[in-house]
């Protein structure tokens, strides 16, 4: 899940690539109600369908964006790695199980 976590993050990185005037952070953001930081928004449906489908990543809008076939691309600029979008692929695949990370003492 760690690793998974990772290209979500990287993701969201076409957000810090713009100048320091137009930088906004993807917490602030209106990204059509998703939220990577919440399992909720990303199986809600939106425009084009939820971002993911636990256990379908065929018909998630999250694998499609990051295969850049369609008109809907991220991060913007270049794509993911293969093996990156694989370990997306692969824990959509398996569920999308989402793990809370534990309080430090």
């Amino acid at each position: 899940m760690n690793r998974a976590a990772l290209c979500l993050c990287l993701c969201a990185l076409g957000v810090f690539a713009q100048s320091p005037k137009d930088q906004r952070f993807f917490d602030t953001r209106d990204n059509g109600g998703i939220s990577f930081e919440d399992r909720e928004t990303l199986i809600r449906p939106g425009r084009g369908g939820p971002a993911i489908v636990p256990g379908n990543p065929e018909k998630s809008v999250l694998i499609l964006a990051l295969q850049h076939e369609g008109e809907l691309q991220m991060p913007p600029g270049p794509k993911l790695l293969a093996k990156e979008i694989k370990i997306l692929t692969d824990w959509i695949r398996r569920g999308a199980v989402w793990g809370k990370i534990p309080k430090a003492n």
